[in-house]
């Protein structure tokens, strides 16, 4: 790692970026917890993110899928809310391995001919596994939302594939931000496994 590259992407971060990016690992820290109020700094975080890819990157694709996450988190929030009982979180729910078997087969598949396109006409340098992390992100966002267990292992391998990524990249900051985020991914499964052993106990485990 080029620790010169590093200081100057730090010094480079505006005030929206941080608050981007702070709020994106708080973001991830609550969720680890079943905090309800993660979808806040959730939200936040997408919409600095957003703010940036539309106005200073001239990112089109990020920025709309920005507002995607935006949108989701206002549907994170109620539903998570929603499945309260009092002090009591919403329960977690553990989806049959089949159902994931066949969400990764449709993002293999979808993700061929998108990648086509993206090398083709955008000259993508990662078009494929960009591609492939973008759709799996939307998946396991939306398996965060319903609070499936499985969401933090798309989320460990997903952050993997992209510390890699931006390393490549020399975005050496990005990659230690993913970094960060795959150690809290693999904290948010331990606390929801051992919550869901616990709920287990107490016949509360949904599936």
């Amino acid at each position: 790692m080029d620790f010169s590259i590093l200081s100057e992407q730090i010094a480079s971060q505006d005030i929206i970026e941080w608050i981007g990016l702070i709020t994106g690992i708080i973001y991830v820290v609550l969720a680890s917890y079943e905090r309800p109020s993660c979808w806040i700094f959730g939200i936040i975080s997408s919409a600095a993110i957003a703010f940036k890819s539309f106005d200073d990157y001239k990112l089109i694709a990020d920025g709309i899928l920005q507002v995607f996450y935006v949108v989701i988190g206002f549907l994170g929030l109620w539903n998570w809310l929603k499945g309260r009982v009092g002090d009591v979180q919403k329960p977690i729910v553990v989806s049959p391995i089949t159902h994931h078997a066949i969400a990764i087969g449709i993002c293999l598949v979808v993700s061929i001919p998108v990648s086509w396109l993206l090398i083709r006409y955008a000259a993508a340098r990662f078009g494929y596994i960009d591609t492939l992390i973008t759709i799996g992100s939307i998946w396991a966002t939306i398996l965060l939302v319903r609070k499936d267990l499985h969401n933090w292992i798309y989320w460990i391998v997903l952050d993997f594939m992209l510390i890699f990524l931006y390393y490549v990249s020399q975005a050496y900051l990005f990659s230690l931000l993913f970094l960060i985020y795959t150690l809290i991914a693999f904290w948010g499964f331990r606390v929801w496994r051992a919550n869901i052993f616990r709920k287990h106990s107490q016949g509360q485990l949904i599936n």
